[in-house]
């Protein structure tokens, strides 16, 4: 096999990397009445560690130091 189609061949099975955060893929993948709630508890100042703690019991992979991250703006989420 050449070279160029090894590095193609690899190149397609390579997963693509999101513009988003971990946290904004979560939030994206969320149903529209769980992004509602979401963004009541972010708009409450409710604890990080509690709405991480709320995403964990209800089955999302989330992390304070993400969520952190994306509400600070040092995420690398595209700035508007």
């Amino acid at each position: 096999m050449s070279l160029d189609k090894t590095i193609n061949e690899l190149a397609n099975k390579t997963r693509k990397i999101s513009p988003y955060c971990a946290f904004q893929m979560l939030y994206n993948s969320l149903p529209e009445q769980d992004k509602k709630a979401l963004d009541a508890a972010i708009a409450k100042n409710l604890p990080q560690s509690l709405i991480v703690k709320a995403l964990r019991k209800e089955g999302y992979k989330a992390s304070s130091d993400t969520l952190r991250t994306h509400l600070k703006g040092d995420c690398r989420c595209p700035r508007k």
